[in-house]
């Protein structure tokens, strides 16, 4: 007697399709988590751009010597300010220099959209989906909020500066700039 019994047939027919039905499992669950991660580098690649345009800003702002006088926290440069907003959330008002003689002022604050970044004659949405924007500045060994009162208020200028996103469902994504 040669050949396979028809049982023999059925269990190897049966075990083919259990594994076809595995690996069709296995390449819907790949091609879920292809989509998930295009998603995920999305806003990631969005925030980088954010905060880069931050730290740009940041970066360009006026010298202490051409700011305007203004009433900000002691401990930050002249062209930088940051106050509370009417939401519990912090305004990042920044004047930098602009290739024509005015000083570019440019405030950063979170609307229901996101994160706004506003200079004279637009409004750039720079990260949709943004929920809280909190900054804390680096002087004297100690990290502290601009606008609230300390116990201990350092002498020496702020060296950094901490930015913190957080977006609508908590995720906190922060970036630290040096002054």
């Amino acid at each position: 007697m040669k050949g396979f019994t028809l049982i023999e047939m059925l269990v190897a027919i049966g075990l083919m399709a259990l594994m076809a039905i595995v690996c069709w499992r296995g390449l819907g669950f790949v091609a879920n988590q292809r989509g998930a991660i295009e998603g995920q580098s999305l806003e990631l690649a969005q925030l980088l751009r954010s905060f880069a345009q931050i730290e740009r800003d940041l970066d360009e702002r006026l010298p202490d010597i051409a700011a305007p006088a203004r009433a900000t926290a002691a401990e930050l440069p002249l062209a930088v300010s940051v106050m509370p907003s009417e939401n519990g959330n912090m305004v990042l008002e920044i004047f930098r220099s602009s290739p024509d003689t005015q000083p570019l002022h440019i405030v950063y604050r979170v609307t229901p959209r996101g994160l706004l970044r506003t200079s004279p004659g637009s409004e750039v949405l720079v990260l949709p989906g943004a929920a809280r924007l909190r900054v804390r500045m680096h002087a004297g060994g100690f990290w502290m909020e601009p606008g609230r009162e300390q116990s201990v208020r350092p002498i020496a200028r702020a060296t950094a500066l901490e930015i913190a996103v957080d977006d609508a469902t908590g995720a906190r994504y922060v970036k630290v700039v040096a002054l």
